[in-house]
């Protein structure tokens, strides 16, 4: 089918367009709000400024498509193929993606608050300066994904993958990443306020001026991870695996230590005042304390 036939037949009442073909298309700047364009191939096709509001594109082929500022709010694109679309500040807000593949997509800018991302596959994606409040990202695949200024507070990522992910000054205020895995992550100077982070792995991630106060790294393993000069305040870390990390510089003002795990652990410069290290192993904390009389483990 040809665009302007499928715009003519929309125009007309028609909205049932289930698996047909408009790869390559140019449907640029097209009204179809509450299309029905499931299992469609809309592979290669132009589809930039559309509004496919509440459109069902359940299963629809859209690798490599271009939906630059497109509208898509509340449409359903679970199980659609986006590897390597553009969705430069496109507007996905309430969308459902759930098990969709978005590989290698270009979602620079976009909306997608209180989106449904629920295991999808977002292996290598740009979602630098994308908007995530609220949205469901969990069992989600991050791995290697750019995120980089990004913004997920209140999102939920438990046991989501963001392995290598870049996701550096990016914020995860009341996040709930509980059981996700940041190894080898960059989030330097990312805002983790009140975030849980509960039996979540973040073995060798860059957490340099990070701000993790008030949250919960309980359980979490943050071996040989960079922690210089971030912000631990009240923060909780009940049993944590802090082996060979990185904590100079670092501010842990009443920050709960309690049975956690500090073997090798670098705390020159660290503001240790009101900490608990009960049940802690202590052995590399008691000889970094005793060179730094100007700070006290209560």
């Amino acid at each position: 089918m040809k665009a302007r036939e499928l715009v003519d037949r929309y125009n007309k009442g028609f909205r049932d367009f289930s698996e047909i073909d408009l790869s390559g298309e140019n449907l640029s700047g097209a009204g179809l709000t509450a299309i029905d364009l499931n299992n469609a191939d809309l592979s290669d096709t132009n589809l930039s400024a559309s509004t496919l509001n509440e459109a069902n594109l359940y299963g629809a082929k859209l690798h490599t498509a271009v939906l630059y500022r497109a509208s898509l709010s509340d449409a359903n694109l679970c199980e659609a193929d986006l590897n390597g679309a553009s969705l430069i500040k496109a507007d996905l807000h309430g969308a459902s993606l759930e098990r969709t593949n978005l590989k290698d997509a270009d979602l620079t800018g976009a909306n997608l608050n209180a989106a449904s991302l629920v295991n999808a596959d977002l292996t290598g994606a740009n979602l630098s300066c994308v908007s995530l409040v609220g949205a469901n990202l969990e069992g989600a695949n991050l791995t290697e994904a750019f995120l980089k200024g990004a913004n997920l507070d209140g999102a939920k990522l438990n046991g989501a993958n963001l392995q290598g992910a870049n996701l550096s000054g990016a914020s995860f205020s009341e996040t709930n990443l509980s059981h996700a895995n940041f190894s080898a992550s960059d989030l330097s100077h990312a805002n983790l306020y009140a975030a849980n982070l509960s039996d979540a792995l973040l073995s060798k991630a860059d957490l340099s001026g990070a701000n993790l106060s008030g949250a919960n790294l309980n359980d979490a393993n943050l071996q040989d991870a960079d922690l210089n000069g971030a912000f631990l305040i009240d923060t909780q870390l009940g049993r944590a695996n802090l082996e060979g990390a990185n904590l100079s510089k670092s501010n842990c003002y009443k920050a709960n230590f309690k049975g956690a795990f500090l073997l090798r652990t670098n705390l020159n410069g660290t503001n240790l005042n009101c900490t608990d290290f009960a049940n802690a192993s202590l052995q590399a904390i008691e000889d970094d304390v005793d060179h730094r009389p100007e700070y006290a483990a209560d």
